[in-house]
C-alpha cells in the first residue's frame, strides 16, 4: 500500500484544518509542510517561539507542531505561553518534535504541557498517528 493511500482516511477527516509548524530550520518546516499539505491541512510557519506566538494569536490553528531548540524563544517557553493564553478557552494539541538532543526527557515534555512528541526524522504515518489522537 502506498504511503499516500495509507492516509486517505486521515486526509478526508482532516480536510480544512490548520497547522502551525514551528522550527528554526527551513528544511524541517518544508518536510512537515509537504506532509500536512498533502493531507489537506492549511499551513502556517514560524521560525522561533516568538513568531509562533504572534501567528498563533492571529490564526488560532487546529494543531501546532513545535520544535524544542530554537533561537529567540524556545519551544517549551512558547508552548507554555500558548497554554496560558488558552486555559479558559480550549486545549490545542501542541506536538513537540525534536531530535532528542535537548535536556528534557519525553516524559518531562509531556509533564510541561506538550500534548505529544515526535522524534526527528519522523515518518508521515507517525505524524498522523499523533495528530489523530486529538483531532476529529
Amino acid at each position: 500500500m502506498s504511503q499516500r493511500s495509507e492516509h486517505s482516511n486521515v486526509s478526508k477527516q482532516k480536510k480544512g484544518l490548520t497547522a502551525l509548524i514551528v522550527d528554526d530550520l527551513s528544511i524541517n518546516r518544508s518536510i512537515a509542510r509537504i506532509i500536512l499539505e498533502r493531507n489537506n491541512f492549511k499551513i502556517h510557519e514560524a521560525k522561533n517561539g516568538k513568531e509562533a506566538l504572534d501567528r498563533y494569536h492571529k490564526l488560532k490553528p487546529d494543531v501546532v507542531l513545535m520544535d524544542i531548540c530554537m533561537p529567540i524563544m524556545n519551544g517549551i517557553d512558547a508552548m507554555k505561553q500558548i497554554r496560558e493564553f488558552n486555559k479558559k478557552d480550549h486545549t490545542i494539541p501542541i506536538i513537540a518534535y525534536t531530535s532528542g538532543e535537548h535536556d528534557e526527557s519525553i516524559t518531562e515534555l509531556i509533564d510541561q504541557g506538550f500534548s505529544e512528541y515526535l522524534l526527528k526524522p519522523f515518518k508521515e504515518k507517525d505524524l498522523f498517528e499523533k495528530i489523530s489522537l486529538f483531532l476529529p
